[in-house]
């Protein structure tokens, strides 16, 4: 009989900070993740301007992010079904 157990993998969640980023939700994005418990760093810009709010989420980008499409990534890269 086998005891041991998958590790869980936790995925890299990356929130642009940078000037509209932020004045597009970024910031608060991070929060929210962060009151969910999903731990979020500060990213620097990626030039991706148009497409605010930017998140990676294990170096996979997701334009014009939202609570909902950063949770669906993460739950992806912890399953590891790549979307």
């Amino acid at each position: 009989m086998n005891t041991e157990t998958t590790p869980v993998k936790v995925p890299t969640i990356e929130v642009c900070h940078g000037p509209q980023c932020s004045d597009y939700g970024g910031r608060l994005l991070s929060e929210e993740l962060n009151v969910l418990g999903m731990k979020t760093a500060a990213g620097d810009c990626r030039s991706q301007c148009p497409h605010a709010p930017v998140v990676l989420v294990d170096n996979r980008l997701i334009p014009k992010a939202t609570l909902e499409s950063v949770i669906e990534q993460a739950e992806a890269c912890r399953t590891n079904n790549d979307r």
